[in-house]
């Protein structure tokens, strides 16, 4: 009797030595994990930490592409993300790219994150894990408050550059491994990243031009009824412009034209002017003799865009023939 009881205590000693032993052994990997990767907490950590690093990147560069390398694919979130894609013509390969649509883009330019350390949460075999992420991007609310109109979408992104306050979004990220690889499972949580309001209602001036609301010559020898100079050796330019004109640094160009065949005589052309918040434009052009008599122009150009805005006008000078008079066309006579 006592054998047997002796026995069946060296076999529970056996087990209990086994199950000891086994618990500084280290566990069997499911078959989707690499057995030569070593899966202590902090190594599953960087790993996430990098994944994360490139998911914002790709999440502020709007590279839905790059997005799903790390990730499940989610449809509702390419639909959301305002990504910019060229053909070999660097042509917009969609029609949907309007300027409050690249405005979207430049918002969404501003994507950073944070990571909550203390968030991190690992699966016991390292193959899922989470942790909290603090997703945020300029609050462009407070860029909306200062226009009514903008300048283009630059100056939308001129304005949100010097914006400090963030909209911020926390956020769960879970982690699965795929294959070897942690992927994204949860994608669709990046969608609200995207939902800005009130940018489809922005409204765009096509360029510094839009705020001029009335252009008229003047000074010596300028006569309104006959839109004429007269023995005149300058000529004096004047810009109206509308209240949006003083939230602007305005640079141009000005210039002083002559029509001669087969192509106009530049006179004059200005090196570039910069002025601050002006209400007023006023150029005068000077030259020592007068005017020939003949039809000239006097502009002021963007070089940015291109755009000019300026008058044309009769010049007259009595030494080469003044203003012409009017002519009585003779009649005809009838001979008999």
């Amino acid at each position: 009797m006592s054998k047997k009881i002796l026995a069946a205590v060296l076999v529970l000693a056996n087990v209990l030595s086994l199950a000891s032993c086994s618990m500084f052994t280290t566990p069997t990997f499911p078959e989707d994990d690499d057995p030569d990767e070593t899966t202590t907490s902090s190594n599953t950590k960087d790993k996430i930490y990098e994944k994360i690093d490139k998911i914002s990147k790709a999440l502020a560069d709007c590279d839905y592409d790059r997005f799903i390398e790390f990730s499940e694919k989610c449809t509702d979130l390419e639909r959301a993300m305002p990504s910019i894609k060229k053909d070999d013509d660097d042509d917009y390969k969609t029609p949907k790219v309007t300027d409050s649509w690249k405005v979207r883009h430049m918002i969404a330019e501003t994507i950073t994150y944070e990571i909550d350390d203390s968030s991190y949460s690992g699966g016991i075999w390292g193959s899922k894990c989470s942790v909290d992420v603090t997703f945020s991007y300029k609050d462009y609310h407070e860029v909306l408050g200062k226009r009514k109109e903008f300048l283009g979408p630059a100056d939308f992104n001129t304005l949100l550059y010097d914006v400090e306050k963030t909209i911020d979004n926390k956020m769960t990220l879970i982690f699965t491994k795929v294959d070897g690889e942690y992927q994204l499972y949860n994608p669709a949580e990046f969608i609200c990243l995207y939902n800005y309001e009130n940018i489809d209602t922005l409204k765009f001036m096509k360029n510094y031009f839009d705020m001029v609301k009335n252009v008229y010559m003047t000074g010596p020898g300028w006569d309104e009824a006959t839109e004429s100079y007269t023995d005149v050796n300058e000529f004096t330019i004047v810009f109206e412009l509308d209240e949006r004109a003083k939230d602007y640094t305005w640079t141009y160009v000005y210039r002083v034209s002559e029509e001669l065949q087969p192509k106009w005589n530049h006179i004059y052309t200005s090196a570039r002017i910069t002025v601050e918040s002006p209400t007023e434009i006023r150029i005068t052009y000077k030259q020592e003799e007068n005017f020939k008599t003949g039809f000239y122009c006097f502009i002021i150009y963007d070089p940015m865009s291109e755009s000019l805005i300026g008058m044309e006008y009769d010049v007259y000078n009595t030494a080469d023939g003044g203003k012409p008079t009017e002519t009585t066309v003779p009649t005809s006579e009838t001979t008999t």
